[in-house]
């Protein structure tokens, strides 16, 4: 070979050196003994549990969650503490209860005194990054780089344009989102990082997405707020059609947001850290749909189809693919179980427990004898195993739109409600004057709650006046009144 031929050779070889080794590289890098992995959160505004294919939903309405199920740990019964977003994913955040940190209503501000998950982790080494198309003005401490689809990078709207804009965007703020979350994973990080997702698009409107929306999504009926207030509210009721077209556009929305999902972990894989970094997939709350009252959303409910939320874990080769936990756990258990699978100490004081016994598959891990939800300040729903039970002393009619525009129409609850969800999923059947005993077990833990756990009280008429109208145009603060009557623990047994 003559000198120029071997230098261009040469060349050639150094030029496809610089190209492939960087990828190459990447990809045979896993964690070493020690390392600390990645951590990559993923949460979903109002996520109705029975729509996940993983979780006994459309099986073709979630390809990129059941795949992420499959490859590790599914926790099948988990649950929220309130079907509200800043309340929820506060306390997934905290590892507390809205009455310890405060958030109880969407608009209250975490006081300072309280860490979050990404303080924690960004304290002990973590780079940490947010991309919100939701809760956006919420206390999202702890955060070296906020990226919010609301704004970009022209701020919060208009006044006069807030309640279009707080609308129908979703489907672009989480194309945002998901857009600027990819950028952040394929980055260089000198340190692992922490990287929080969150989209919204399950949330109302109920806009289909045109290229995941059914045949039987023809257009004939429109779930506006108008259509469905009139069902909610009117003697006529909802059709089988209707029905099924509102779920045929809700389903839509989750498989888009499911394929933006996709496109994440294709972008983990792709960067060659999925096998160093622990995913956690979760949401904040579900959706009625009308299964209740014939009402649509999830501000009155106390029912599953709200409170009930996923939790996915998956690490490979630290966390068993296919595993699936039986056991109770809840949103409060997430930052404990995240911060004792990276064996990072902390003497916070959570609330929850730590799961990771349970997602390991360690024997003898135990789940959680009780969770607890609330309603509000005024009801608390009590889950053990199968059984749910609703503790409404007050006898609160909840006040939610659009049940304060009529006098006649409300979201009924009755003083105290028990179900069997093996027998009863839909909850349907109150037993609780044929189960008195498990009824007075159950009241007894609720009482427990409330005792241990007198809540903090926020003036909410104090939540800053842009927040409040954003929040508005999401029909968020409807109901969420602080309650001012006597607290729940008055109407517990006075201890001997």
């Amino acid at each position: 070979m003559t000198p120029p031929a071997r230098r261009a050779l040469l060349r050639g070889m150094a030029l496809a050196l610089a190209v492939i080794l960087p990828v190459l590289l990447a990809r045979c890098s896993g964690a070493p003994a020690g390392a600390k992995p990645n951590v990559l959160l993923i949460t979903v505004d109002t996520l109705r549990l029975d729509r996940i294919g993983a979780y006994g939903g459309p099986p073709e309405s979630t390809p990129s969650i059941d795949t992420l199920a499959g490859q590790g740990v599914r926790f099948a019964s988990v649950q929220g503490p309130r079907g509200l977003t800043w309340p929820s994913l506060t306390t997934l955040l905290t590892g507390l209860q809205p009455r310890t940190h405060g958030v109880r209503a969407n608009g209250a501000m975490l006081e300072e005194g309280f860490r979050t998950l990404p303080e924690v982790l960004r304290s002990a080494g973590w780079k940490t990054a947010g991309f919100l198309a939701n809760m956006c003005d919420a206390p999202n401490r702890g955060l070296d780089e906020f990226f919010c689809a609301w704004w970009e990078k022209t701020g919060p709207p208009p006044r006069r344009t807030r309640f279009q804009w707080a609308s129908h965007e979703q489907a672009a703020w989480d194309e945002s989102v998901t857009r600027h979350a990819i950028e952040f994973i394929g980055g260089r990080h000198e340190r692992p990082f922490f990287a929080w997702v969150h989209y919204i698009d399950p949330h109302k409107p109920f806009d289909p997405v045109p290229e995941f929306a059914s045949p039987i999504v023809d257009g004939s009926f429109q779930p506006d707020d108008a259509t469905l207030d009139a069902l909610t509210l009117g003697p006529t009721p909802m059709t089988a059609a209707q029905r099924a077209q509102l779920f045929a556009i809700y389903d839509s929305q989750v498989k888009g947001v499911d394929a933006k999902i996709g496109r994440l972990l294709a972008a983990l894989r792709d960067a060659g850290r999925e096998n160093d970094t622990l995913v956690i997939f979760s949401a904040d709350h579900g959706e009625e749909l009308g299964d209740h009252a014939v009402y649509f959303h999830h501000l009155c409910s106390v029912y599953q189809q709200v409170l009930a939320v996923p939790l996915i874990l998956r690490w490979p080769g630290q966390l068993p693919a296919g595993r699936v936990v039986e056991a109770d756990a809840a949103l409060v258990d997430a930052t404990p179980t995240v911060l004792d699978l990276l064996g990072v100490p902390t003497a916070l004081p959570f609330e929850g427990a730590s799961r990771a016994g349970l997602a390991r598959g360690t024997p003898g891990a135990s789940g959680a004898d009780a969770t607890f939800s609330e309603w509000s300040d005024r009801m608390v729903i009590v889950g053990e195993g199968k059984w749910r039970y609703i503790w409404n002393p007050k006898q609160v009619v909840p006040e939610c739109l659009p049940f304060t525009r009529s006098e006649t129409v409300h979201f009924p609850v009755a003083a105290e409600e028990l179900y069997d969800l093996e027998s009863d999923p839909s909850q349907r059947s109150n037993v609780v004057a044929s189960r008195p005993d498990r009824a007075a077990e159950m009241r007894g833990r609720a009482c427990e709650f409330v005792t241990e756990k007198e809540f903090r009280r926020r003036n909410f008429d104090q939540v800053p006046t842009e927040v409040r109208e954003r929040l508005e145009s999401l029909g968020y603060l409807e109901g969420e009144v602080a309650d001012t009557g006597p607290p729940l623990s008055s109407f517990c047994p006075s201890a001997p």
